[in-house]
């Protein structure tokens, strides 16, 4: 039995919670995985894993032997990198979530430079709104906007940005433009549904106190694409970030309003597992991605941002 790849093929079961993700996160037959974790019990003389028809749980052994796994993993792993790194360049496919209007906008333009810099490496984009499971989809990383609170991910921020409210001159020649919250019962949104198929409320900061608005619509969408081609129609106000918009205000295809009620500034972070060692090119990739946004300027960390939620 080779003990290191029976290490590494349970750390990952325990991650994904299963013996099949597992197997397809490791790219391996599903009877592999199992026979090699039933091995290493073996080996062990202990029971790591409980299984049932219809799911697993780790045992109290299974428990000590997956934080030892990952800690002897994850040295392994930087052993072999501080080695190798003056010799070898990093290799293998990241994948990596993130909304798609974010790559559209920002990562995919920079993608050649990353790529003309390590050309062993290649980048698997899933591009989604929805708040994916990294373990169990079997992700390096992900892009998230807004507070982290999944305490099994290490959240690296990368900066913020500013939320804007704006409207189309079609929609302001039809329906006029708001001057404060009050006005907004009078006005329509396009709605955003979010993952528990809720339309997103507005907040607006005033006099430092949170105002939630539930804006009336009469369309609504669940992709950020949509959404913004929903606001250009003139169909409804729209909220986004500042750098996404920023090209729609130049051109005046949008218009800024409210702008004395900013909402709270979103966090951008980059967040990947908390327990699971971090080969060379991922941890390459997230460096590099944490680099390109830092060179936004509507991304700057700032005093509003620390501040933010």
């Amino acid at each position: 039995m080779d003990r290191f790849l029976a290490m590494k093929v349970f750390a990952r079961v325990v991650e994904a919670g299963s013996f099949s993700r597992a197997a397809d996160a490791l790219r391996l037959p599903p009877a592999s995985v199992s026979r090699t974790v039933q091995a290493l019990e073996a080996h062990l003389g202990a029971r790591l894993i409980n299984r049932t028809t219809r799911s697993i749980s780790i045992t109290e052994d299974g428990e000590t032997f997956y934080e030892r796994c990952v800690r002897v993993l994850g040295e392994v792993d930087d052993m072999e990198s501080a080695v190798s790194q003056s010799k070898t360049t990093p290799k293998g496919k990241v994948r990596v979530s993130l909304p798609a209007l974010m790559a559209k906008s920002t990562l995919i333009p920079a993608l050649p430079d990353f790529l003309l810099s390590y050309p062993d490496i290649t980048v698997e984009l899933n591009l989604t709104d929805r708040q994916v499971d990294l373990v169990e989809e079997g992700l390096d990383c992900v892009v998230r906007v807004g507070a982290v609170v999944d305490e099994t991910l290490v959240a690296k921020r990368i900066g913020c940005y500013s939320q804007i409210t704006c409207a189309s001159p079609a929609y302001i020649e039809k329906y006029g433009e708001p001057q404060t919250p009050d006005d907004l019962e009078n006005h329509l949104a396009v709605g955003y549904v979010l993952n528990n198929s809720r339309v997103r409320n507005w907040e607006f900061v005033s006099g430092g106190e949170t105002r939630v608005i539930a804006m009336r619509n009469l369309v609504a969408v669940n992709d950020a694409d949509s959404y913004f081609a929903c606001g250009l129609e003139g169909l409804g106000l729209i909220q986004g970030s500042s750098y996404t918009l920023e090209q729609h205000l130049k051109s005046g295809a949008l218009r800024e309003v409210l702008k004395a009620y900013p909402s709270y500034p979103r966090v951008v972070s980059i967040l990947y597992a908390a327990n699971r060692h971090q080969p060379r090119r991922v941890r390459v990739f997230i460096d590099w991605l944490a680099a390109l946004y830092a060179r936004l300027p509507s991304l700057q960390a700032d005093k509003a941002c620390s501040e933010s939620r």
